[in-house]
């Protein structure tokens, strides 16, 4: 069983709790304030498969202590997609806001946590 490392306590916990025995820290809201940077189109996916890249990324990145993840996603039809669907993952409360990059189009910052 994977483990993670309570970052207000030190203790090491299973990944499946989502607060810590020790300190009742909510340990699905810790963060180290990395950046993880993924590009889901510049290897010829098609928009589905695009998407499907952002949400598997996106799922492994809220299990970690990654606090934003960085989508490289191009200026075309992947971009207009993802927003779409980032949109619709903020309505739900699954990531907590987006917005393309500073001074690139070509990228979404997702706050995760």
């Amino acid at each position: 069983m994977k483990q993670q490392t309570c970052l207000v306590c030190g203790m090491n916990i299973m990944a499946t709790m989502d607060h810590c025995p020790k300190c009742d820290n909510d340990l699905r809201s810790q963060h180290d304030g990395s950046t993880f940077t993924i590009d889901i189109a510049h290897q010829g996916e098609s928009v589905s498969e695009a998407l499907k890249k952002m949400q598997g990324e996106i799922d492994l990145a809220r299990q970690d202590v990654v606090m934003r993840i960085r989508l490289v996603v191009g200026s075309g039809m992947i971009r207009d997609e993802a927003m779409l669907y980032l949109r619709d993952l903020e309505h739900r409360g699954e990531i907590k806001d987006f917005d393309l990059e500073l001074n690139n189009a070509g990228a979404i910052l997702v706050r995760l946590k």
